[in-house]
């Protein structure tokens, strides 16, 4: 009797900081979408809105991840309560009208371990300011994801892809995202 070993096919690689493919969803409560507005190294306003839906998506063979994170515009809680009413009123997020805060991003790039760039829009009165998470994987398995990421842009590109205005009170030349989620 003769033994043969058989070499198996390598198995597709794929990012380790990803999951399993399939569809992941955040506990709204396990979720954070908060904006910054900052004047220099200080951070003069923050604000937090409450999330509605959180998914990320991490598709077979394609090797490719995509975020969607959609937030009520009306529930902005800042840390200048005088400026809430006005960032929610129609010079601001115009909340009555658009409903939703959301950020998408349609991939991830890989590549230092544990560490995710996640390039994406975030859509305020439905309009797309482009946005780079640098995120951290925190946590991380088979079935499960818990990224922290953070980006920054610039004041007047808000301004120039949007109607909204901070008060005079809040100077700002950067506004800041953060991100934080627990995608299982």
């Amino acid at each position: 009797m003769t033994t043969e070993t058989l070499v198996l096919p390598p198995r597709p690689s794929r990012p380790t900081d990803l999951p399993d493919p399939g569809v992941y969803r955040a506990t709204p409560g396990r979720c954070i979408l908060e904006l910054s507005a900052n004047a220099g190294p200080l951070t003069t306003m923050r604000g937090r809105f409450a999330v509605l839906d959180a998914r990320l998506v991490v598709e077979e063979g394609a090797h490719r991840a995509s975020i969607t994170i959609e937030a009520s515009a009306a529930s902005l809680r800042t840390t200048r309560p005088l400026a809430t009413r006005r960032l929610t009123g129609n010079r601001g997020l115009a909340a009555r009208r658009h409903r939703l805060v959301r950020f998408e991003s349609a991939g991830f790039e890989t590549g230092v371990p544990d560490r995710l760039v996640i390039p994406g829009s975030l859509y305020l009165r439905d309009e797309p300011i482009p946005v780079t998470l640098d995120a951290r994987v925190v946590g991380r398995g088979r079935d499960r994801l818990l990224v922290l990421g953070t980006g920054r842009f610039a004041y007047t590109t808000l301004r120039a892809a949007t109607p909204v205005r901070l008060p005079w009170s809040i100077p700002a030349g950067r506004m800041g995202l953060l991100l934080a989620a627990d995608f299982r």
